[in-house]
């Protein structure tokens, strides 16, 4: 009774295990892998940095102010002071000397033309952030297409064990027949030695098939900072999709959408704005200067409050302007290599594009072979079958066309599932959604 009691209390642990285990869906494991990734959180890191950058540029469009403040003591001073001439009455006076100074003096000065470097200088951090962005976002999609090849692993390993499930009760059904055989001294132990080997065999395949499932199950758990134990990955077969895009429509929206093409436009950009910064020293300098200026203790020499206004143009001109020709020279050099080197990378994308849609159309055609294969190894196991129960043929022949039909359902299962990977991978390189290049995508 106890141990009965005992049983009952680990089936109810185990529900209990089972219920609370959480079941990830694909987009649930994705999210979270985006959500925990340590490289994607240093990179979000930078491009807040790249964002600081930019915004505190803003300030240096704005002009510069000083303020002088200058309280003075005199100890020693003559307080019969100095002859001076009244230059209203043309009449000499005596000026004392001041005992203290007191001033106060605010002054403004606003550039013009180092503005327009200035604002080259903007763009530059404004296209750096962009590129923070875009390899941000550029290794999502790469996080992306890791853990949907190791959930679509997962899924065709499930379904390969179904299979594998399926062929150990056939190759037991053979084992019973055989042995039945060998009893009534029909035929000798040999054939139920040949069975027990492909049934060894299988089990050997049966593990290899566990293993690699936990090590996939594994590795989501730690992409998603999940103890293996607490999650169970949602079941989701594949079916059969054709690609609905032509090389043409791809092309079109890999132009307009892939992030590598947008960071081969903004690198572009960055080397234009180089080259017109390279130009600034050239310039001469304009500001506009103006101010304020308060004297407590003013004399007749000293106005009490000045108020003025102006400008300041100045040019440094002298041999370093032979660096800054070497300078304009070298960016226009490193312009022209971007956009050659962009002009081979965009080459290679654009090849890139037609090996995936390759893969793709190959991989359809490997499914349609597969299912003929099935059709063919499922016929020629039904001969073998009744040949067999006839002893018209040998178990060697029989597990072959075992072996066979076996092998064709594990391909057609690979085919279908690489297949989807393929299209997965198509969507997400070009930078377009599932559903938009395949019929009946979703």
């Amino acid at each position: 009774m106890r141990l009965k009691n005992f049983t009952a209390a680990v089936l109810i642990l185990f529900a209990c295990f089972y219920a609370a285990a959480e079941t990830l869906s694909l987009e649930d494991c994705i999210d979270r892998t985006l959500k925990e990734s340590d490289k994607i959180k240093a990179m979000q890191e930078s491009e807040a940095a790249a964002k600081s950058g930019k915004d505190g540029t803003v300030f240096s469009f704005l002009p510069t102010a000083t303020l002088d403040v200058a309280l003075t003591w005199m100890p020693k001073y003559n307080p019969e002071g100095y002859s001076s001439v009244d230059m209203t009455t043309f009449q000499p006076v005596t000026v004392p000397f001041p005992e203290k100074s007191r001033t106060l003096g605010i002054t403004v000065v606003q550039p013009i033309t180092p503005l327009w470097s200035v604002s080259y200088g903007y763009k530059s951090l404004e296209t750096a952030e962009d590129i923070a962005k875009l390899q941000r976002e550029l290794s999502e999609d790469q996080l992306k297409l890791e853990v949907m090849n190791l959930f679509y692993n997962y899924q065709l390993l499930n379904e390969s064990m179904e299979i594998l499930n399926e062929t150990k009760e056939q190759l037991q059904k053979y084992y019973e027949q055989a042995k039945n055989f060998y009893d009534a001294g029909v035929v000798d132990k040999r054939s139920v030695l040949k069975i027990e080997i492909e049934m060894t065999k299988l089990e050997q395949q049966i593990q290899t098939v566990t293993g690699n499932t936990n090590l996939i199950k594994r590795n989501i758990g730690i992409l998603i900072n999940k103890p293996v134990d607490s999650f169970e990955l949602e079941k989701k077969e594949v079916t059969e999709k054709n690609l609905s895009a032509d090389n043409s429509q791809l092309e079109k929206i890999m132009t307009d959408n892939r992030l590598e093409y947008k960071l081969l436009e903004k690198s572009e950009s960055i080397s234009e704005y180089s080259e017109m910064l390279a130009v600034q020293p050239l310039i001469p300098t304009l500001a506009l200067v103006a101010g304020y200026k308060k004297d407590w203790d003013a004399g007749s020499m000293k106005p009490e409050d000045t108020v003025f206004i102006g400008g300041q143009l100045s040019w440094n001109i002298g041999f370093d302007w032979g660096k800054t020709a070497f300078d304009i020279k070298q960016s226009k050099h490193k312009k022209v290599q971007t956009r050659l080197e962009n002009a081979a990378t965009r080459k290679q994308l654009s090849l890139q594009l037609t090996q995936l849609e390759n893969d793709v159309e190959t991989k359809a055609l490997s499914i349609e072979i597969s299912k003929r294969e099935i059709e063919s190894a499922e016929e020629n196991l039904r001969i073998e079958e009744d040949k067999y129960k006839a002893k018209m043929t040998t178990e060697t022949d029989l597990l072959a066309a075992s072996l066979s039909l076996r092998s064709a359902k594990l391909g057609l299962l690979t085919a279908m599932y690489e297949h989807e990977v393929a299209l997965h991978t198509l969507a997400i390189t070009i930078g377009t959604e599932y559903g938009s290049i395949t019929e009946g995508g979703n």
